[in-house]
């Protein structure tokens, strides 16, 4: 008998998931659940259901905020009936089985709990800024949030990232967003994001983009250790359209500055991989000499910047963005950056210091000639790095036309 599970409300509200006669089926934002949920408040990977004897279980993984069936908190395991709810994060579903149609019964309600003070982000669901209608937070940005957005022209989900109120009433920040509108809005790449419009409202500079239905490679990253490693060749795949991004950009005379596993998201396969961000690196041009303890400042950010850009107040090139490359690639065979640290200064030591860690001490399949290219790209001086992003590309796409790797 057809089961399936039904989006009543939430981000995804309307879709549907046919679930499997034995096969467990996972539930989370995660790629490697079979939802893929854009609720923010939902757990990677929160809960799974799974039929057995002929019921259909559901079994919450100790996610951030509760299963929830029939507005009652679930422990451990539970058996589903049909036209149960279920409630996980912002997103409400029903269980049917075959024919059975979805109810109209209000939203589902977790127990009461005291609420806190609404933040600005929270104040801004539901207006609109331009054409764009403002959804759930999706992710916390440096300087703003990043939200799901509808274009209510088009009809279509958008990426709306807005800026903090400090920022935007920063005549001298302003100035440089507007700069840096101008510059990255004709950008068309295959490998970028694109920005699709731009504007201050309300007090907050915005920019929309095209939404992609995926993750970041920082949570790729984040479940190797669960997962296994992963495939050379797909990493490969991956540094040569980040190559491609980062060619492209340096062409059109744009340095990134900010190239991080969580500005890196991945869609159905490699050549889905886009950058993101670069309308913030253009907007923050100037600022070379603020120091990499300003606040927002965070440890994982730093772990992936260039040695030179440690240092503050020193000019950077195009080389400083190959080496932040580099420590992405790095991190997608070991699980973790080239080098860690409890706190800033020691972090900051050994990226200026210490030679990076042998990829082989942790992924024992590295081919020699891929690990001496990432180790070069690691490189402390940016004259013993390639010498540009478009040199990377080629000697990447020869080294993929030879070991039989397609991009």
């Amino acid at each position: 008998m057809p089961r399936r599970l039904l989006v009543l409300a939430g981000p995804d509200e309307g879709k549907s998931f046919t679930l499997p006669e034995s096969d467990a089926f996972l539930l989370g934002r995660s790629r490697a659940t079979e939802t893929q949920l854009i609720d923010p408040h939902v757990s990677r990977v929160h809960c799974q259901v799974q039929v057995e004897s002929d019921h259909l279980m559901i079994t919450d993984f100790e996610s951030a905020g509760g299963t929830f069936v029939n507005s009652q908190k679930i422990t451990g395991k539970q058996a589903l009936k049909p036209r149960d709810f279920i409630l996980i994060g912002s997103t409400r579903m029903q269980y049917l089985e075959d024919g059975e149609t979805a109810d109209t019964a209000p939203p589902l309600a977790r127990p009461v709990q005291k609420k806190s003070p609404a933040t600005w982000q929270d104040a801004l669901v539901g207006k609109r800024f331009g054409h764009y209608k403002v959804g759930p937070v999706l992710a916390r940005g440096r300087n703003g949030y990043v939200f799901h957005a509808r274009d209510i022209q088009k009809n279509i989900p958008v990426a709306l990232k807005i800026l903090e109120g400090t920022f935007s009433s920063n005549a001298q920040s302003v100035q440089r967003f507007v700069r840096a509108m101008k510059t990255v809005l004709p950008l068309k790449h295959p490998n970028l994001v694109q920005v699709l419009a731009a504007g201050k409202s309300s007090g907050h500079c915005w920019v929309a983009m095209e939404y992609i239905a995926g993750e970041s490679l920082s949570a790729v990253i984040s479940r190797i250790e669960h997962t296994g490693q992963l495939d050379w060749r797909r990493i490969l795949a991956l540094g040569i359209c980040m190559a491609r991004a980062i060619a492209y950009a340096h062409k059109k005379k744009i340095i990134h500055r900010n190239i991080t596993p969580s500005n890196i998201l991945v869609g159905k396969g490699p050549q889905d991989t886009k950058l993101a961000d670069l309308m913030l690196a253009k907007a923050l041009e100037g600022e070379e000499g603020q120091p990499i303890s300003r606040p927002g400042q965070l440890l994982g950010e730093i772990a992936y910047m260039a040695p030179e850009r440690t240092a503050g107040g020193v000019k950077v090139d195009g080389r400083a963005d190959i080496y932040s490359l580099g420590a992405t690639l790095f991190a997608l065979f070991a699980g973790r950056p080239p080098f860690t640290g409890e706190t800033i200064t020691e972090l900051v030591t050994r990226i200026r210091r210490e030679p990076p860690p042998h990829l082989r001490d942790f992924y024992l399949g590295v081919p020699g000639p891929f690990e001496e290219k990432i180790r070069t790209m690691l490189a402390k001086t940016p004259d013993d790095r390639p010498t540009t992003a478009a040199e990377l590309l080629a000697d990447l796409e020869a080294y993929a036309a030879d070991s039989g790797v397609k991009v």
